[in-house]
């Protein structure tokens, strides 16, 4: 499941910027630039919250230890939320630029507030037992939290870059020219959903012997 969660929140804002393109024609050029900015801010944001943990080790050469490993992983996950805001803020604009209608936006915008609330409600009890534990000298416990926390917020974050991507393509394009993104998106995640299993399935057998 923790993996999961990370490709969820490295893969959604790629996911959202494949999403773009395809819809591209049905799009307004506003919205269209809007949307795409927001995605690569979301892309860049969720690389260097995957370069923050895989720079982990770099904080304990340094002298730090533990605590110089949380402190390297703050510094990555403030940076990281900066520019997930001012992603969030320009897919906000694109969802609703060129719209008569700004209903369908509604689902997709509750969902991503909802995502939202959830990836960055689940900081406070991770820091608060972080700082316990780091109080009662559990500094590697303490590391460990502050990444299942941070692993929760990262999968949280990214589907709700998902939802906002949703937001803007929806009911933009014209029923002849196919499915509507809603659709897209939904018949791709079972697919991968499939996929991942089977490919879990095929590792958890292993080789037979004879």
């Amino acid at each position: 499941m923790i993996r999961v969660l990370e490709l969820l929140g490295l893969l959604a804002p790629f996911a959202g910027l494949a999403l773009l393109v395809v819809c591209r024609r049905s799009m307004p050029p506003v919205a269209m630039t809007f949307g795409v900015t927001g995605c690569l801010l979301a892309a860049l944001s969720s690389l260097v919250g995957l370069i923050g943990k895989r720079a982990l080790p770099f904080g304990a050469l340094e002298g730090g230890g533990a605590e110089g490993m949380s402190n390297l992983l703050g510094t990555a996950s403030v940076l990281r939320l900066g520019l997930l805001a001012a992603a969030i803020a320009m897919l906000t604009v694109a969802a609703l630029t060129g719209r008569s209608d700004r209903r369908p936006t509604l689902p997709w915008l509750t969902a991503a507030v909802v995502l939202l609330m959830l990836g960055l409600l689940v900081t406070i009890p991770a820091a608060e037992l972080e700082h316990l534990m780091t109080l009662h000298d559990r500094s590697g416990l303490a590391l460990v939290v502050a990444l299942l926390g941070e692993t929760v917020e990262f999968g949280a974050l990214g589907l709700a870059i998902l939802a906002l991507t949703i937001a803007v393509t929806t009911r933009r394009r014209d029923p002849s020219e196919g499915r509507d993104s809603t659709v897209m998106v939904a018949d791709t995640a079972r697919a991968a959903w499939t996929a991942y299993r089977s490919l879990r399935g095929t590792r958890g057998t292993g080789p037979t012997r004879r």
